[in-house]
């Protein structure tokens, strides 16, 4: 099987089990019985799981093995961690199955990334045409996702997570054809060098709160529809609608976005976060909650968009794999576990105050993106930054790959 036809199965199928884990677990979780406050708890242990586990495990296995064993690795030991699920456990055992499932499965995501820019650098793939796969595998898990629930209700879930981490390991028994044997990831170093740069802290911190905004929608998003009376097909529809929006900002982004600079950017990310969760945060009318799904494309995307270009135009190239790596681990897990921690009991209290939480953690961004802007006009250009330039393959850069 050539290598591009194998690494399109695997981000559809990796992203048909995500759609699931990410947009339906707080679903699950609270149909099996458990409480709102604990669904927090849970979804946050996961999380710092998963961020230490891309942080340093990640980087230490691709040292130790080569890419193709690894990916047999964790395919299989995704899929079975995935059936602890059905065991049916209490509060403590299903941390404990968080955190192992946080730690393993999570690693699929960078590992096909890693694939598919050495498939692309090799001139064995295009990484955006297998990329979108992954994004066709999101919407058609939201579909599946849906469905399941309407016919069998919310506790059948976590079966569409289980089976397709299964049909994953077996399509890993097709052995590609040019597979990048004994290749492995070079780890990125210099996060002390990358911090100590003010224009890149500001950046990073930016996306932290901006993408950490995002935790109350994640965890409790679905369940918060079908409390307003929105049917489990309908809530499906509205989940499809973010991503379908997202991605057309990726596509479109150099068109839009034009040569904007980087503050600039945030700060254009931060009003339209404050605008989407402070509606969410008000009593309004469904439709106006349908219409906030579209403001996805620029509390997640937009954001993913003004780090990725300010690693791009400010960041010396042998150091674009750690600051990639540091918002992998701290803008879309650390920084989504941390505010996942207060949303549940606000949750609990209220939906609106959830939301309205989320809406605060987004206010310093405004100010940081005036400070980042004063720091970058006083700057001189970066050695080894590639300025203006467009990385390869960025449109797809920022798929639902990336989100929690």
């Amino acid at each position: 099987m050539p290598l591009r036809v194998w690494l399109s199965a695997r981000f559809f199928l990796f992203f048909l089990t995500w759609s699931s884990y990410l947009s339906y677990w707080g679903v699950w979780l609270l149909a099996s019985g458990f409480r709102a406050t604990q669904v927090t708890m849970v979804v946050t242990v996961g999380l710092v799981a998963r961020s230490f586990s891309i942080a340093f495990l990640y980087p230490l296995l691709c040292r130790l093995t080569s890419l193709r064993r690894l990916s047999r690795v964790l395919v299989w030991t995704s899929a079975g961690l995935s059936t602890l699920y059905l065991t049916d456990p209490g509060f403590g055992p299903m941390i404990a199955v968080s955190v192992l499932v946080g730690m393993a499965y999570p690693l699929l995501m960078p590992l096909s990334e890693t694939l598919a820019t050495i498939g692309t650098a090799d001139g064995h793939v295009d990484y955006g045409s297998v990329r979108y796969f992954g994004s066709a595998g999101f919407i058609v898990g939201l579909g599946i996702s849906g469905g399941i629930e309407r016919q069998f209700g919310d506790t059948a879930l976590v079966y569409v997570f289980v089976v397709g981490c299964s049909v994953m390991a077996l399509a890993d028994l097709v052995r590609p054809t040019t597979f990048p044997e004994g290749r492995t990831a070079i780890a990125g170093g210099g996060r002390r060098r990358l911090l100590r740069q003010p224009g890149y802290a500001l950046a990073l911190g930016n996306s932290v709160l901006l993408q950490g905004a995002h935790a109350a929608y994640y965890a409790f998003g679905a369940e918060y529809f079908h409390t307003l009376g929105v049917s489990s097909v309908e809530v499906s529809l509205m989940l499809a609608l973010a991503v379908a929006c997202e991605l057309l900002l990726f596509k479109y982004a150099g068109r839009l976005l034009g040569r904007r600079s980087v503050p600039v950017l945030f700060a254009m990310a931060a009003g339209i976060s404050l605008l989407r969760w402070g509606l969410l945060a008000a009593p309004v009318p469904v439709t106006i909650v349908v219409l906030t799904q579209i403001l996805h494309a620029g509390t997640f995307a937009l954001t993913h968009i003004a780090h990725a270009r300010s690693v791009q135009e400010h960041v010396p190239g042998q150091l674009w794999a750690t600051a990639h790596g540091l918002y992998a681990a701290l803008a879309i897990s650390l920084g989504v576990a941390a505010v996942t921690t207060v949303t549940g009991p606000l949750y609990a209290a209220s939906p609106h105050w959830a939301f309205l939480c989320m809406a605060a953690v987004c206010l310093p961004c405004l100010p940081l993106a005036h400070v980042q802007a004063r720091v970058f006009a006083g700057a001189g250009p970066v050695e080894g930054a590639q300025g203006g330039a467009r990385l390869p393959g960025a449109a797809g850069v920022g798929d639902p790959a990336v989100r929690p």
